[in-house]
């Protein structure tokens, strides 16, 4: 089965730089049984494999281009200076009937909606004063780069859910879990042939 075919079950993580995507995503992940839990696609970034913010397959970018034209990502998108891939061997578990969720891109929505148009996508808000929080502790940026994060204006992705992370993570976590256990006790469309299996907007 293709990737289209099979992208119901394909949860997309989206948001604003410092919203907290990548706490929320493990935070929830950690929180469900082996069993049962969804498989987090590893990506392929254009950033040193010291950066620890999550498990990722560093190249240059001379590397990520011979994988592009070797057709060897699923997907892929660049944003803030760096070049970001999904394998395809990344989105595996799909195959075998497992959810897999990624942490993806609100400007390239479009793209990936195009091979993947089953994807359920999750938007993380939080308050700009604490994502400029976030941003200054992660110490990735200097202070223009993180004003640039701050300020960029991307349009509406129009997600299945939005979770707002400026309070406790737990809540934040509690809101994503209940509402993909719903989601997978239903059943889903993997084309979404039918809008009413669409889940209601939080």
């Amino acid at each position: 089965m293709t990737l289209r075919e099979l992208s119901g079950r394909l949860l997309v993580v989206v948001g604003a730089s410092g919203a907290g995507k990548d706490s929320v995503i493990a935070a929830w992940l950690a929180s469900i049984d082996e069993a049962t839990r969804p498989h987090r696609a590893r990506r392929t970034i254009t950033r040193p494999a010291h950066d620890a913010s999550e498990d990722h397959e560093p190249v240059d970018a001379a590397r990520f281009e011979s994988l592009r034209a070797a057709r060897a990502f699923a997907f892929h998108w660049d944003a803030h200076g760096l070049r970001y891939g999904v394998r395809h061997e990344a989105l595996a578990p799909l195959v075998a009937g497992r959810w897999v969720v990624v942490n993806g891109s609100r400007a390239h929505l479009a793209e990936l909606r195009a091979v993947a148009p089953g994807a359920r996508v999750v938007e993380i808000e939080a308050a700009a004063v604490m994502r400029a929080a976030r941003l200054g502790g992660r110490g990735r940026e200097a202070g223009d780069a993180i004003v640039a994060r701050l300020e960029r204006v991307v349009a509406s992705v129009e997600p299945d859910l939005r979770v707002v992370n400026d309070g406790p993570l737990d809540a934040a976590v509690a809101t994503l879990d209940a509402w993909w256990r719903g989601l997978a006790q239903r059943g889903v469309d993997p084309e979404r042939a039918d809008a009413r299996l669409r889940p209601r907007r939080a």
